[in-house]
């Protein structure tokens, strides 16, 4: 029969890993524009060594989702014309080989053949009407309505929209979301307030990840001791157990 108290110390300790390497991710992703930093939910190790300890319950403490947060990076002014962040809620719509692509990496450049696309992953940006095509040379300029104009002439408008919830999207690399299933729902943003020559910023801070790598590290070394002391204990009890000769 397996000891609660070991069991849930391992699956800790895998929960563990699992947390570390998330914070790695944003700690790689916080210099990455538009970068969502993502959390990993975990059922709490204390609780649930409490409750084996006075026997009320065997569940272990297990990753039950991953959660990024929506919260909008600082916008950070480039000068560039082709850069373009969202002073609102929304993504930009990019296409993609699985199909349509959301981000709010608003870095874009154009190809040699004037199509508008990302500088990360070269997918060419969406429109209303379609990739954005324009010729190369031209002045380009974003309203903040989103509008496209060409040498000043309007020549589409820059796709733009939210997920009605917050399990719509699944992320492919913290910058770049897909739909999570074909039922999740898109809709259009009206006022998307677009601002030229700026870049949102990730919203994943170097310093607050360390800070929490540091926790995991003194928990995964509570959960390291608590494994330790309980085969120690359980080792003097079989020992006690044996038959005295």
């Amino acid at each position: 029969m397996t000891d609660r108290i070991l069991e849930i110390g391992s699956a800790g300790l895998e929960t563990a890993d699992q947390r570390v390497r998330k914070l790695m991710d944003n700690m790689v992703g916080a210099e990455v524009p538009g970068y969502k930093k993502s959390e990993v939910v975990v059922r709490g190790f204390p609780l649930e060594l409490e409750s084996a300890q006075n026997k009320i319950s065997s569940m272990k403490p297990q990753v039950e989702s991953t959660h990024y947060r929506s919260a909008s990076g600082a916008l950070v002014k480039t000068n560039n014309k082709l850069d373009v962040a969202l002073g609102g809620e929304g993504f930009f719509v990019v296409s993609g080989p699985w199909g349509e692509g959301y981000t709010r990496d608003g870095r874009f450049r154009l190809d040699k053949d004037g199509r508008l696309i990302t500088v990360a992953g070269n997918l060419p940006v969406l429109g209303k009407m379609g990739p954005v095509v324009v010729t190369p040379g031209s002045d380009v300029e974003f309203t903040q309505e989103g509008e496209i104009k060409v040498d000043g002439t309007v020549v589409d408008r820059l796709q733009v929209v939210k997920p009605e919830g917050t399990d719509s999207l699944t992320s492919l690399n913290g910058a770049l979301f897909k739909k999570s299933s074909s039922l999740s729902v898109l809709t259009e943003v009206d006022d998307p307030r677009l601002i030229q020559g700026y870049v949102e910023s990730s919203n994943a801070s170097i310093v607050d990840q360390m800070m929490e790598m540091m926790q995991v590290e003194r928990l995964n070394g509570v959960m390291s001791k608590v494994i330790s002391t309980r085969d120690q204990n359980l080792s003097r009890a079989m020992e006690l157990g044996k038959p005295t000769q």
